[in-house]
């Protein structure tokens, strides 16, 4: 026999079939499902990974699981590559080791600016030496604009005393190439306007 009831899970009045209907047909479906997976649960499988336990129906045990996502995003597999390379400190880090899931295994990244240097020199950088930027660009690593020093020679100067010179390489580095038409040399918008006038002015 139909009748009007109210459901005693989400208390909605529904039009049941039965007078001891007890649950609407929203109710009655997620409660089944929700039985569905606890007993899903109680039955274990091996996982073909590590040996252990998993759920009946998945793939992996959730540890194992999570290994694999994690090592599904590394590299070029993770949406936000950057082709190895990154930016800190306005200085550029260049990806010299793969990573792997796991404590300690993360990749590994080195000053491109050291890189640079040593390739050129075909050594590695001494111990206590540092690369210097002569016009003060920290991600310019043109082998030509980096000096390798001790670190006590590099130092042994006010850095204020050093930012004159810096500048003064910038703006001749930066002129040169408005003329030449290098594109080896970032020009800054402000330093472009700069050049042209003097350019134009020149002329």
């Amino acid at each position: 026999m139909s009748a009007v009831l109210n459901c005693q899970n989400c208390s909605e009045r529904f039009d049941a079939k039965r007078s001891d209907a007890r649950w609407c047909p929203p109710c009655r479906e997620s409660l089944a499902r929700e039985r569905r997976k606890g007993y899903q649960l109680k039955r274990k499988d091996e996982c073909p990974e590590c040996g252990g336990q998993k759920v009946v129906g998945t793939k992996l045990c959730l540890l194992c699981e999570n290994k694999r996502r994690r090592g599904a995003y590394l590299g070029q597999s993770n949406p936000h590559w950057k082709e190895g390379r990154v930016k800190q400190d306005g200085y550029v880090y260049v990806r010299v080791k793969e990573g792997k899931p796991g404590p300690g295994r993360g990749a590994f990244y080195r000053a491109e600016h050291i890189l640079v240097w040593q390739e050129v020199h075909g050594k590695e950088l001494p111990q206590g030496w540092v690369v210097h930027h002569l016009n003060g660009v920290k991600d310019d690593n043109r082998p030509t604009n980096l000096l390798g020093l001790p670190r006590h020679e590099h130092h042994q100067h006010p850095r204020e005393a050093l930012k004159p010179y810096e500048a003064r390489i910038l703006e001749l580095e930066q002129t040169i190439a408005f003329m030449t038409g290098d594109t080896g040399v970032v020009l800054p918008p402000k330093s472009v306007r700069t050049i042209e006038s003097v350019h134009i002015h020149k002329h």
